[in-house]
């Protein structure tokens, strides 16, 4: 019987599985399908929103992997991010607090200091193979899902974003609040005929120009109850509107807890989050 040590962590309630990629070449396990698929479910087993492999790299000093629930593979979770620099930090991986990871699209800047781990997310950007063609980042799109139309801001954070700001707002604050969304969600989600990879949605409620009210639907996932990239996403998607604060921390809540996300208006910089993560348990999982 084989041991594979994991710790389960958790970022503002959006949870997830860590395994250091040493141990599965220890013992001579590969990160398979059946694998994730059996340790993600939410009756049985752990219970995670995700699989995080931490792996030593040639460009950097640590990989960063992201498995979805189904064992298809994220281009960037930015809760993810936080409970992985945390994981190295209190497992004496590094003795700095300032380190760069490589994910699947870029290299990511990350520090710690009194567990808030602040994260530069890299410059949002228009989506690439969106059908509607941007002319310019903040552009928007009209989108019809069941005689209900909605106008989406697509953003990219190198995953992609359908950020939704109601017009009604009295539907808004049903969808937020009453309304079982997923019959918008799941049918925006797998829209392909504009969105080829799928994508995430986000329907905000702004309360001020330093605050707003999120719900999010995430590809593979659905409705999770935080997510840093579609929190930068709704920020950026908001400035260039012209109703947000630029360049201070915005407050987004969410089901799960209320995070801090700042961006300069300008596409040339970087948009910056900060939080804190939290380790639930480490334990063993048993394989035949």
């Amino acid at each position: 019987m084989k041991k594979l040590h994991f710790v389960k962590m958790h970022w503002t309630w959006n949870d997830f599985i860590l395994i250091n990629n040493d141990h599965l070449i220890e013992l001579k396990i590969d990160l398979t399908k059946e694998l994730i698929v059996r340790m993600c479910d939410r009756h049985f087993w752990i219970w995670s929103d995700w699989v995080l492999l931490i792996s030593r790299w040639k460009k950097v000093a640590f990989k960063y992997e992201v498995y979805n629930p189904d064992w298809t593979q994220a281009e960037m979770c930015g809760n993810g991010i936080r409970c992985y620099m945390k994981y190295l930090f209190d497992n004496w991986f590094v003795n700095q607090n300032i380190i760069d990871v490589e994910t699947w699209v870029w290299i990511l800047n990350l520090s710690i200091d009194k567990n808030i781990v602040t994260v530069d997310m890299w410059k949002p950007s228009r989506i690439k193979n969106l059908v509607y063609k941007s002319k310019k980042l903040g552009d928007k799109f009209p989108i019809k899902i069941d005689n209900q139309e909605f106008i989406f801001t697509p953003i990219s954070m190198w995953n992609p974003h359908a950020v939704i700001f109601c017009r009604d707002n009295n539907l808004l604050n049903d969808l937020l609040e009453k309304l079982d969304i997923s019959i918008y969600w799941k049918h925006i989600e797998n829209y392909l005929d504009i969105f080829p990879d799928k994508t995430n949605v986000e329907f905000v409620k702004i309360i001020s120009e330093f605050e707003v009210m999120v719900r999010v639907w995430e590809r593979w996932a659905w409705e999770t109850l935080s997510c840093w990239t579609w929190a930068c996403a709704v920020v950026v998607a908001w400035i260039l509107s012209g109703r947000l604060s630029i360049n201070k921390f915005i407050k987004v809540n969410l089901p799960g807890w209320i995070l801090e996300v700042k961006w300069s208006w300008d596409e040339k910089d970087s948009v910056i989050m900060k939080w804190e993560a939290k380790e639930v348990f480490k334990w063993e999982y048993y394989l035949s």
